[in-house]
């Protein structure tokens, strides 16, 4: 008795081994097709097809879901008929058995399906199935869907069974999780690769506008530089003959005295054509060793109220003739503008010229001065340095004092403020600035404006424009160093 009571024993320990051996040969079967197959699709009907000879089912399936509120996909199953796989391809979210255990979180088995009012779709029952077995799919806490079995007989599946189906369970769950992060992973990696394309044709792209933009930079500074160049040899070449019939024309003048009226009228036509060619000819030299930095300018204390009282008297004329009026306001009397008395008589000539024609008849023109300390100058470098860029490129912006031309016209558009400091820009509706009804405006070939811009910022200042708060007419700055003695220059040393 005792010896087959042994015998019992050891048979006993024997299956609980082999049992344990076999379960542990599923293990690494499944571990093995999920680690050796990331491609999650293809190794579901394998890993099926081995847990149904593993735990002697009639079939089993398994469910996936994309999002929390997605529905259930069947992704691959093992003995069930066609007509009756269509029909469970998808259940929606929260219905059905599967669902149910998605929403616990733990397994469940149905031993027998028939009266259960969660089913989902009756077919099964027609198709002889009655027990159920759903596991959840579950990796780093997200549920991915349902592993299930079903027998067409009653059956409960043991706490042993069930245990191992939680840790295969766990092995699938991962190997689908890792399937989706790879997919992640290859379209991040597309889109990157699309993107990088899309770049480098962008790259491209750019790299042939620069290359066209240098040849087109370069073609205009050569058509600059041309122009520039025809401009100054025209301007030399027509100076040695327009002085030849400048000076006939004056010596003519003087001997026909007794003429007829149509004979001196004609000369005078001509003499005065020939002042107004020579006059463009002067400004076209002028601007082409302002452009060439070939200008003389001397360095010295400029009387500004005697430069205003003379630049005044200089236009009375022209003012009265459309009956415009030319004032002097404040002048401070203790500073003065360091540079050259001719050149910068020039410049607020020209710009005082610009006040004149552009002001309407009865209008008014303003000349002031006041002081500007560096601080205001850096306070208003927003708006002063469109003007003259390379003005604010120095550290070293001194004390300064702004010579100011207002006049009573219409203004300047913001558009148009900039553009009229161009040389030979009529800027457009500018010609209308101050245009009287009666008064047509007077053609230009658009240097006076430059040539100021260009002998102030000689002088080491900065010539811009605003429209008065008014809304009524312009101001043109002229702001321009102080003039310093020597004694009062300090000179730091070590």
């Amino acid at each position: 008795m005792e010896k087959r009571l042994q015998t019992d024993i050891a048979s006993a320990d024997n299956y609980a081994l082999q049992h344990e051996i076999d379960r542990l040969r599923l293990l690494q079967q499944i571990a093995l097709l999920t680690a050796t197959n990331r491609n999650s699709p293809e190794s579901l009907p394998q890993l099926l097809l081995q847990l149904q000879a593993a735990f002697a089912v009639d079939g089993c399936g398994i469910y996936q879901r994309q999002q929390p509120d997605s529905p259930l996909e069947l992704t691959s199953s093992i003995g069930i008929h066609e007509q009756l796989r269509r029909e469970l391809q998808k259940v929606p979210a929260g219905r059905g058995l599967a669902n149910e255990v998605i929403e616990k979180g733990i397994p469940h088995n149905w031993v027998d399906l028939r009266g259960e009012s969660c089913l989902y779709c009756a077919a099964v029952l027609d198709a002889g199935w009655r027990s159920f077995l759903a596991l959840p799919l579950i990796a780093h806490g997200r549920t991915l869907g349902v592993l299930f079995f079903f027998q067409r007989i009653s059956r409960q599946f043991s706490h042993v069974e069930i245990d191992l189906l939680e840790q295969i369970c766990a092995l699938i769950g991962a190997n689908i999780d890792a399937y989706e992060l790879v997919e992640k992973l290859e379209w991040q990696h597309r889109l990157t690769q699309a993107s990088q394309r899309e770049l480098e044709r962008s790259r491209q792209q750019l790299r042939e506008h620069l290359q066209r933009l240098e040849v087109a930079n370069s073609t205009l500074e050569q058509l600059s530089r041309m122009k520039d160049r025809f401009l100054a040899l025209a301007s030399h070449e027509l100076r040695t003959p327009l002085t030849c019939i400048l000076s006939a024309g004056q010596l003519l003048e003087n001997q026909l005295q007794n003429a007829s009226p149509d004979a001196r009228a004609l000369l005078s036509t001509m003499l005065q054509g020939g002042d107004r060619l020579n006059a463009l000819v002067e400004d076209l030299l002028e601007m082409a060793r302002i452009e060439s930095r070939d200008i003389y300018l001397a360095h010295e204390s400029i009387d500004l109220s005697h430069l205003l009282q003379d630049l005044l008297k200089t236009k009375k004329d022209n003012a009265g003739q459309k009956n415009l009026s030319l004032s002097r306001g404040n002048i401070p009397d203790l500073l003065a503008p360091c540079g050259d008395r001719h050149h910068l008589e020039r410049a607020l000539s020209h710009i005082l010229d610009n006040a004149i024609k552009f002001t309407p008849t009865g209008g008014a023109i303003k000349l002031d001065a006041c002081y500007v300390c560096r601080s205001e100058i850096l306070e208003m470098k927003q708006q002063l340095e469109p003007f003259c860029p390379a003005f604010f490129a120095s550290d070293n912006i001194p004390d300064m004092i702004d010579i100011r031309i207002t006049d009573s016209g219409s203004g300047i558009e913001d558009k148009d403020r900039l553009e009229i400091f161009e040389k030979f820009c009529g800027c457009g509706d500018i010609r209308l600035h101050g245009r009287h009804n009666n008064l047509p405006a007077v053609p230009s070939v658009g240097l006076g404006l430059p040539l100021a811009k260009g002998l102030i910022e000689a002088h080491g200042g900065l010539l811009w424009s605003e429209n008065r708060s008014t809304g009524q007419g312009s101001i043109f700055h002229s702001m321009l160093p102080l003039y310093r003695r020597r004694s009062q220059i300090s000179i730091e040393g070590p």
